[in-house]
């Protein structure tokens, strides 16, 4: 699987990181148009609720449904979908 073609619900969580919600999966990108972000794709295991509770926040701004590697830049590296992050 190529995570670059999957379609996600976009979340921003109001720093560096989006949430990504896939049928395959869920993912974190860290925006490098954002301090701190690091360019990368990692596939996790939590929920947006509760990766919410781990950064301490309530809600994130809902950014749409987007292919991955349109939303995301171009070269991203990325751990593949069976790897946990």
């Amino acid at each position: 699987m190529n995570v670059l073609d999957l379609i996600g619900k976009f979340t921003w969580l109001w720093d560096h990181d989006f949430f990504i919600v896939t049928k395959e999966g869920n993912f974190i990108y860290s925006d490098p148009e954002y301090q701190d972000g690091d360019n990368t794709i990692r596939p996790t295991k939590f929920t947006l609720k509760q990766y919410l509770g781990i950064k301490g926040l309530e809600y994130g701004r809902d950014k749409g449904i987007h292919r991955i590697g349109d939303f995301a830049v171009r070269g991203v590296p990325h751990a593949s979908a069976d790897q946990e992050g």
